[in-house]
């Protein structure tokens, strides 16, 4: 399309891209003040409501409002700068005010009236590793205390949960390989099944992360970039490799050991 929600938009008239005035704009895709690939987060309680992030937080409560050269959703700032560009955002499942937020240098930070005015933030990093890009924070489907956060660094320590909300961390990370975990999923019905696309391949527990398997049975040693469920249907979006899907609705998640359950294989797309 000639137009952007960020407020980007061709002008054919000067044959130019142009941009809309606030508040139909995110002023720091205006002024570049975000990662190249910036996130953006729907949210699971209000589709209406996107989150997403670049040196500030801003939100919109009027995603659906049509797209026109002079019009379109209205963005806020609800999270000043901090340090570095913002690149991984969570909201809670039947709750939008607590929201999370992970930063390129490490940051995190939490609301938990995300959606006031002027929401308040706490800082809950404090043990986690520093400096290292937050690559993926997912908040439990099942409990909104608990919520893991991914690092995108090529050593130890790359997964971490907390389940007190962020008062305490655990470092679940120690049995992976030294890579980076790129996303998270959690098992729609399981809420110890814990499934992690990495750098070099897809990993998973049924402990809540104490022990870790990987699987060799469809995306193999890759990049692993998203996880998606449809239904209890693992779908796995590879760097290169293509899609691979695998049924979890009535099987052991997928980790290659002996058990009593069947271990499902991924199945190409």
């Amino acid at each position: 399309g000639n137009r952007y929600i960020s407020g980007q938009y061709w002008n054919p008239a000067t044959r130019r891209w142009m941009w809309k005035p606030a508040p139909f704009q995110i002023p720091d895709a205006f002024n570049q003040r975000a990662l190249f690939i910036a996130p953006f987060v729907i949210d699971p309680n209000q589709p209406n409501r996107l989150l997403a992030g670049g040196e500030s937080l801003w939100r919109t409560d009027d995603a659906k409002t049509p797209n026109t050269p002079t019009k379109g959703p209205k963005w806020t700032r609800i999270k000043a700068p901090s340090n570095g560009f913002i690149s991984a955002i969570a909201v809670a499942r039947k709750d939008s005010d607590l929201v999370w937020i992970g930063y390129d240098k490490g940051e995190i930070s939490k609301s938990m009236n995300a959606t006031a005015v002027n929401p308040v933030w706490s800082r809950v990093d404090g043990p986690l590793p520093s400096g290292r890009y937050v690559t993926h924070i997912l908040i439990s489907p099942h409990d909104k205390n608990t919520a893991l956060v991914a690092f995108g660094s090529f050593a130890k320590s790359n997964l971490w949960i907390t389940r007190d909300c962020g008062a305490t961390w655990s470092d679940i990370g120690a049995g992976l390989p030294n890579a980076p975990v790129r996303t998270l999923a959690i098992h729609p019905s399981e809420p110890d099944w814990i499934y992690l696309g990495t750098e070099v391949g897809v990993f998973a527990s049924e402990d809540g992360g104490a022990n870790w398997s990987p699987t060799n049975e469809g995306p193999a040693n890759v990049s692993v970039e998203d996880l998606i469920w449809i239904g209890e249907t693992l779908v796995c979006a590879t760097h290169g490799r293509g899609i691979f899907r695998i049924d979890l609705s009535a099987a052991a998640p997928i980790v290659a050991k002996a058990s009593p359950r069947a271990v499902p294989e991924f199945a190409f797309v």
